[in-house]
């Protein structure tokens, strides 16, 4: 009866607010005053917030998000519904760590009003999830042996999570409201309920007389490729959440003063320029700013001699370096200026409303293709970032010598923290392939004993990254023109 009785309220509510005005959904916004954007918050949105309470509440809190004064509340979860005045979100279950026959209450809501609010964020959970993935890969890669057993793995787990916890927090800042200085503030508004896109129809004789008498199904190709049109120019602008994954290539540059002795051991030298591949994965955690990890190897040369009167006995050396980094790149924005973008979003323009008067099927094949080559131009601005890494560089070299029928092999391998640091340059051709271009500086700590004849394996690297990027805003492209085109006959 008791959840009867909250659904019927909740729908009565819902029914309220939407049935005022039956083609718009209240939507929640954070407004930044210093930057003039707004965050556009719908229903559904995964959203962690802080909120002040006069009283104690009775609150099923993680333990890495609580507050032992009691005032304080911490809330992470999917936004159910907005009101004037609150929002609400489904009630926590209460942690239960074995099966044991507890009565449970019944599911609920808890509403958080926006003036109790004190600091909120709204989040994409894969983009959270993937930059702390990022962030674990070089410290797994150095932690001891012990916690990858017990009983240090309960040491590390909880360890782990408390990291995770704090390194989201520094990614994905709180914006703080509701407090003196603020320079966020909490509003609500309204959207159209359908969100497809729509036809601008030409206005004919009076205010509300619309170009409704042409056929059904021109109309029809003509908002289709309207639409087509209009996403297409938002995805080549989009970035935030899309993936990108790259083949990289570039040359390691070793400074002559990390150079030793020849490595009498393994007869190879890994001190000159090499050539070095592998592949990468970035994720955009904003339009901007990007987080990734990256994995490279390169060859050493190879060493062999034939040993004995009659060759019977064999001596070779050969080997790899293999580097794996974790890394932010903190995107500086684009280079073209705003006069030049305004000059070309006006030849743009001009071009749209030459298409929607053009009849003539190849003059139309023209005018578009004029148009994708400026599109294209435009998203194809090259966007310069810094960046910083660290990570594990591990060189293995093998020693082997014997006979024919008795061969030994020797492994030389040491593993060495690194860390990375430069600059670059991001472009984009079209809506998927990019590239980036970087000049990096690896530090790497000595080798102990020396190895390969290097001290340590730092210089300076050239790279060029061959991207294809994917995402959410791709998916949704291919949606919504799909619903567009099925609705051709109806």
């Amino acid at each position: 009866m008791k959840i009867s009785l909250q659904v019927t309220l909740y729908c009565a509510s819902a029914l309220y607010t939407y049935g005022q005005s039956p083609a718009t959904q209240k939507v929640f916004i954070i407004k930044n005053h210093a930057s003039g954007k707004s965050d556009t918050i719908k229903t559904g949105a995964f959203i962690k917030l802080w909120f002040w309470s006069d009283g104690k509440l009775k609150m099923e809190q993680p333990l890495t998000r609580t507050d032992f004064r009691r005032h304080t509340y911490y809330i992470e979860s999917v936004l159910t519904g907005i009101t004037d005045s609150c929002l609400i979100f489904p009630k926590r279950p209460p942690f239960i760590p074995v099966p044991i026959p507890v009565k449970m209450d019944s599911p609920g809501f808890d509403t958080v009003k926006f003036t109790n609010i004190r600091r909120i964020r709204p989040i994409n959970k894969n983009v959270d999830a993937a930059a702390k993935g990022v962030a674990m890969l070089p410290i797994i890669s150095f932690l001891p042996e012990y916690f990858s057993s017990s009983p240090g793995i309960w040491i590390m787990m909880p360890g782990m999570q408390l990291f995770n916890t704090y390194y989201g927090d520094v990614v994905f800042p709180y914006h703080s409201v509701n407090k003196e200085n603020s320079k966020y503030s909490l509003y609500t508004g309204e959207i159209p309920a359908d969100t497809m896109y729509y036809i601008q129809k030409r206005k004919m004789k009076s205010e509300n007389d619309y170009e409704w008498e042409i056929e059904r199904l021109e109309r029809h190709d003509k908002m289709y490729n309207h639409v087509r049109r209009e996403m297409a120019d938002r995805l080549l602008d989009t970035y935030l959440s899309n993936k990108v994954i790259s083949v990289t290539i570039g040359n390691t540059y070793i400074p002559g003063a990390y150079q030793t002795p020849e490595d009498v051991k393994t007869r190879i030298s890994i001190a000159e320029k090499k050539f070095y591949f592998g592949i990468a994965s970035e994720n955009f955690i904003s339009d901007r700013h990007r987080v990734g990890t990256e994995i490279q190897m390169n060859k050493t040369e190879r060493y062999m001699a034939m040993l004995g009167s009659n060759g019977s006995h064999i001596s070779a050396s050969t080997g790899f370096i293999l580097s794996n980094f974790s890394y932010f790149k903190w995107g500086l924005g684009g280079i073209y200026s705003k006069r030049y973008k305004a000059s070309q979003w006006g030849k743009i323009r001009a071009l749209d409303e030459e298409i929607s008067k053009e009849q003539d099927e190849t003059e139309l094949g023209f005018l578009n293709g004029r148009r994708n080559s400026l599109r294209d131009l435009l998203a194809a601005e090259p966007r310069p970032y810094v960046m910083l890494g660290i990570g594990a560089v591990n060189t293995t070299l093998i020693k082997i010598k014997g006979s024919m029928g008795d061969i030994a092999a020797k492994d030389y391998s040491q593993k060495r923290l690194a860390l990375e640091a430069g600059v670059g340059m991001f472009t984009r051709a079209g809506k998927r392939l990019t590239y980036d271009l970087s000049v990096k500086y690896v530090w790497t700590s000595k080798y102990d004993p020396y190895i390969g004849g290097l001290e340590r394996y730092s210089g300076f690297r050239v790279q060029i990254n061959f991207g294809y990027m994917m995402g959410p805003a791709f998916a949704r492209y291919k949606r919504t023109l799909r619903q567009v085109g099925t609705n051709r006959d109806h």
